[in-house]
């Protein structure tokens, strides 16, 4: 898998060298210590603070993480608030229980490490408290390359799954658009149909996964 580093120097951001205080730099989280995770068992979690300008936790009994988790949602919602201010507030689904653990409707959440969070529909929208399935035409590029972006920036995503329809909607944005070049993009979104060993993209399909983004962040060793 590329390294989160090679991201992070992909998307440095460009904007406004003057920032507002509010949002953290990028480099006080891809400096952060990766911690180790123990299997099974989360330990010294942090729930996902309540912040409805930023983002809607859907079940805040099970809005606890790592600390790189919550740090990345939190800056996300700066960053779209900075960014895009016309846009809706994200969804957050499960992250995981309080200690970790099986949490029901999931294979993964157990660590911390895992969060559901909604894409956009067109015109920045994002359904309340909930996830809707919605067609590759209703699909919201920008907004979601956006909230992505600001993800990614922080070079602590490990890897995330998507609907393979939707990511080819966002591979003709960001390359259409001028975001990324056409090896950047291959970088980071593998082809339709590539077997699992050949993708070395941090973002690839998964089933059931056409109303949300699963973004994971990396697990020390």
């Amino acid at each position: 898998m590329l390294s989160t580093t090679l991201f992070a120097a992909i998307f440095a951001f460009t904007g406004d060298p003057t920032p507002t205080p509010a949002i953290p730099p990028i480099s006080d989280l891809a400096g952060l210590q990766v911690g180790k995770c123990e299997e099974g068992h989360l330990s010294g979690a942090v729930q996902l603070p309540e912040s409805p300008q930023h983002y809607v936790r859907i079940t805040p009994e099970n809005a606890w993480g790592r600390r790189e988790m919550i740090d990345v949602l939190v800056h996300a919602g700066k960053q779209m608030e900075w960014l895009m201010p016309e846009a809706d507030p994200f969804t957050v689904g499960d992250i995981s229980a309080k200690y970790g653990g099986q949490l029901s409707g999931h294979r993964s959440h157990r660590l911390g490490i895992d969060a559901d969070i909604g894409v956009y529909w067109r015109d920045a929208w994002q359904p309340r408290g909930e996830f809707v399935n919605l067609h590759p035409r209703e699909f919201d590029t920008e907004a979601t390359w956006t909230l992505l972006r600001s993800m990614l920036n922080t070079g602590l995503i490990s890897r995330v799954l998507l609907d393979q329809s939707l990511i080819n909607e966002l591979y003709d944005y960001t390359v259409e658009s001028g975001e990324l070049t056409i090896e950047e993009a291959d970088a980071i979104f593998p082809p339709q149909g590539a077997r699992v060993w050949e993708m070395s993209g941090i973002v690839t399909h998964a089933p059931n996964h056409g109303d949300h983004l699963h973004v994971t962040v990396l697990c020390g060793g």
